[in-house]
């Protein structure tokens, strides 16, 4: 990889250090101003095409809760096929860096989803770990690879409690997945004031929060102004993606060469033990593409066709790690 021109940088050790003890990293600052109106148009249109128009990429699965009755929530998975300007996001150096870090070269989308959360006073989550029953017991040595990874890219303020903060418990990634009885246990907490030790993520927009499946995180109660973010999953090209089986050539004739790979496609000549041992992979995670064409027209004009192409990216600028303390109770 040293002698391959690439156009990101990674984690530290340090911050390397962090996320395997603590479960999280909190960067601050990873996308501007520009970059910000960008998901924000990206969320408001897919809210549209799923209230308005009806239009859902992936159908009901059994495992979801009733998304229907929850008029302050609007989620859209896979939301790559509908609005394809998250691939802006996705090839981002500023996040491809970071995941590279955590996961590999071998770097896999899983998941695309986009929220919008508007004002409730009950909690918009309870309290779990992500994967279902077939991850539950997985437990890795955090020292090493990450198994999977989750980029949860905040677009509006969360910087008050009660704003549908993401919480969550330092360490108990490390551990095992908790019980019926405990998910129970810490709900109940929560609604009695809070889970003891727990840390509400504050965060402004353009922040993004870097976390594992195994990491115990629920969602706050928002009481202040919607809040809009995406959450963009990450695993190992030898992993099932979450909310598509293969993206089609109208989603892969957008996207660079590498995140065409990043969406497991290894074109018409690929062999299966591409997934474990591909050939070229650090070629062709050197560098991502231009997506200037996929901006809408009005944020162009606003923001300038320079504020979405490679020179505006800085990956050489540093981001800050925040570190959350838990609130006292």
């Amino acid at each position: 990889m040293a002698n391959i021109e690439h156009d990101w940088r990674g984690l530290s050790n340090e911050e390397l250090s962090q996320y395997a003890t603590q479960g999280y990293l909190h960067l601050r600052g990873l996308f501007n101003e520009a970059e910000i109106d960008l998901g924000r148009e990206i969320v408001d249109r897919a809210v549209d095409a799923l209230i308005v128009d009806g239009e859902d990429p992936v159908p009901y699965h059994a495992s979801y809760f009733d998304e229907g009755s929850r008029k302050d929530l609007v989620r859209v998975r896979n939301a790559i096929a509908q609005q394809r300007a998250l691939a802006y996001f996705l090839d981002h150096p500023r996040l491809v860096g970071p995941m590279v870090s955590l996961l590999g070269e071998g770097l896999h989308v899983l998941g695309t989803e986009v929220f919008y959360r508007d004002i409730d006073q009950a909690p918009h989550e309870p309290w779990h770990v992500d994967g279902g029953s077939a991850m539950h017991d997985v437990n890795i040595d955090h020292s090493g690879r990450s198994l999977q990874a989750k980029a949860q890219i905040f677009l509006t303020e969360v910087s008050e409690p009660r704003s549908g903060n993401f919480l969550l418990i330092p360490g108990s990634h490390t551990g095992p997945a908790p019980t019926a009885t405990d998910i129970e246990e810490l709900n109940r907490q929560q609604r009695a004031g809070g889970v003891p030790g727990a840390v509400t993520v504050r965060a402004k927009p353009g922040d993004v929060l870097l976390f594992p499946y195994s990491l115990w995180h629920a969602v706050d109660c928002n009481v202040h102004a919607p809040r809009k973010s995406f959450i963009l999953r990450f695993g190992h090209l030898w992993h099932r993606p979450h909310d598509y089986h293969a993206q089609p050539p109208t989603v892969l004739d957008d996207l660079s060469p590498r995140l065409r790979r990043m969406f497991g496609d290894f074109g018409a000549t690929g062999h299966p033990m591409d997934h474990y041992k591909p050939t070229d992979q650090t070629t062709v995670m050197g560098r991502g593409g231009d997506y200037t064409r996929l901006v809408p027209a009005p944020l162009l004009e606003q923001h300038g066709k320079d504020a979405y192409g490679p020179a505006s990216w800085a990956a050489d600028t540093p981001w800050t790690v925040c570190n959350n303390a838990p609130v006292p109770r």
